[in-house]
């Protein structure tokens, strides 16, 4: 079938016909579109979060590493003769105190230049130096004081047996000049303890601890040497060899209390506690000590000067004592001193009673008389001048016993040292007790007793080069038991006393 045939004509004007609606249907989508878009885009504007506009932010500092931590110091190896002091295997303990090997003990090579500590309690002193004095030279001595402190350290440094304590009878053995005559001057082996105290006393006295200076080693070993013969349960350091017992300990607490003062150790702090228990336990009820281990009732004024001062250093370094205990020793001194002379004797009853004289032993009464030494008063007035209530005086005649002081002092300066054997003047005893008090007193007192004092020691020092050389003989009331041991630590200690202590109440 054939479609009838439309020519160009009459598709344009169809074409026109329909030409209003095609428009008005293209506006009318149009107007759609822009509705539909206008409201994507308005609902995009209710949604988009605001951008806020701020100041760019300050650049951040620079970036520091934070320092690192102290390295740990090197832990010495301790010598053989620490080790031999060490048990490699240690024995079950039912005592919760039992500590090992102090590892502070362990010397450095180091300069020692400040103390750690010092409570100053009852009054031992203050700066500079602290309670424990300027350590190490100077300080008023002079070369020759000096030079003869040196001396006395090296002989003791030569004569220190290899377990690191100084053998009262046989430190012979340890003479360093095989070709020379042998040391002399043995003392009872009764007094091991005490005079390993002693000599480290002395060594401490002049600034060597147990880390530094040049004898540090000889410190180190002597104070491991005391606490592997320290009873672990009762503090007691050595045994009890009868009367001396007692005076061996309170030297050794005085030795342990120093060195834990110059090189604090929570170890040794421990060792230090124990020993003062035992003292403190040994102290008769409000009064003072004797020869017992246990309360008596006896009393004596020498052994309680040593008790004192064992406990006034182990105070300063931090230990636990009792203001009471200070108190009952200063009433025992009050009950023993003669308020007229001012002397203080050494005990009741046969020792002489309040004034008597020093106490000697029988064979030496005639050899060397209690009437030429004042070693009770001196002692008594070192005790009253060390714990002096500083808070409260500031100078001697405020002292509320000012009278009583100034008369002790005075005896002391009217019984100067005089080296003389044959004269029975030498008491080294005596002269460390009172050279200690007059340069506490101060004033003319001292400047006399320091002329007299040096005139009797310098000249009688060992001088050469043999087995005796820094060292001085054992002469005196004591002198057999101590030995040479014995005088050439106390003469050390005496000519130490310009800065082995500070003044109590201060420069005068």
């Amino acid at each position: 079938m054939e479609h009838p045939s439309h020519d160009f004509n009459e598709v344009l004007a169809e074409q026109l016909r329909r030409a209003p609606y095609l428009i008005a249907s293209m506006v009318l989508h149009a107007g759609v579109a822009l509705v539909i878009a206008g409201f994507l885009l308005f609902q995009k504007e209710e949604t988009e979060t605001p951008v806020i506009v701020m100041a760019p932010a300050p650049p951040p500092p620079d970036v520091v590493d934070p320092p690192e931590p102290p390295k740990p110091p090197d832990v010495v190896e301790p010598t053989p003769t620490e080790v031999d002091l060490v048990p490699t295997e240690v024995t079950p303990s039912d005592d919760p105190t039992e500590l090992p090997a102090d590892p502070n003990d362990n010397p450095i090579d180091a300069p020692f230049t400040e103390f750690t500590t010092g409570q100053n309690v009852v009054g031992i002193g203050g700066p500079p130096g602290g309670p424990m004095g300027n350590r190490g030279g100077g300080g008023g001595g002079g070369s020759k004081t000096e030079a003869a402190v040196q001396g006395g350290l090296r002989w003791l440094r030569d004569h220190q047996s290899p377990d690191g304590y100084w053998d009262a009878d046989e430190f012979m053995y340890q003479d360093k000049y095989p070709d020379q005559p042998a040391s002399t001057g043995p003392g009872s082996p009764s007094n091991d303890v005490g005079l390993t105290g002693l000599a480290l006393l002395a060594f401490m006295g002049n600034n060597h601890s147990t880390q530094h200076g040049e004898y540090r080693q000889q410190v180190a070993d002597g104070i491991a040497w005391l606490k592997s013969v320290q009873d672990p349960r009762s503090g007691l350091y050595g045994e009890e060899v009868g009367n001396s017992t007692l005076y061996n300990h309170a030297i050794a607490t005085m030795a342990v209390g120093e060195a834990q003062y110059m090189v604090p150790s929570p170890i040794r702090a421990r060792e230090l506690q124990k020993g003062v228990s035992l003292i403190l336990n040994a102290q008769n009820p409000y009064n003072a000590w004797r020869y017992s281990l246990d309360p008596n009732g006896d009393n004596d004024s020498s052994i309680t000067g040593w008790m004192v001062f064992a406990l006034k250093t182990a105070d300063e370094a931090g230990a636990q004592v009792p203001k009471d205990t200070f108190r009952g020793a200063l009433k025992f001194l009050n009950t023993m001193t003669d308020r007229g002379t001012g002397r203080t004797g050494y005990a009741m009853g046969d020792g002489g009673g309040p004034g008597g004289r020093p106490s000697r032993v029988k064979i030496y009464l005639e050899r060397f008389p209690p009437e030429r030494s004042e070693a009770l008063t001196a002692v008594s007035l070192l005790c009253r001048e060390f714990l002096t209530d500083t808070e409260q005086v500031r100078r001697w005649k405020d002292h509320e016993n000012y009278e009583l002081l100034k008369k002790q002092a005075d005896l002391i300066a009217a019984c100067p040292p005089v080296w003389d054997e044959e004269g029975g003047t030498c008491d080294m005893y005596y002269w460390y007790y009172a050279t200690f008090a007059m340069n506490q007193w101060g004033g003319s007192h001292w400047k006399n007793w320091k002329k007299a004092i040096e005139t009797a020691v310098l000249p009688n020092q060992h001088q050469g080069n043999d087995n005796l050389t820094g060292s001085w003989d054992p002469v005196g009331p004591w002198g057999e038991d101590g030995g040479r041991v014995y005088s050439t630590a106390i003469c050390t200690l005496i000519l130490e006393v310009y800065y082995r202590y500070a003044r109590v109440l201060g420069a005068r």
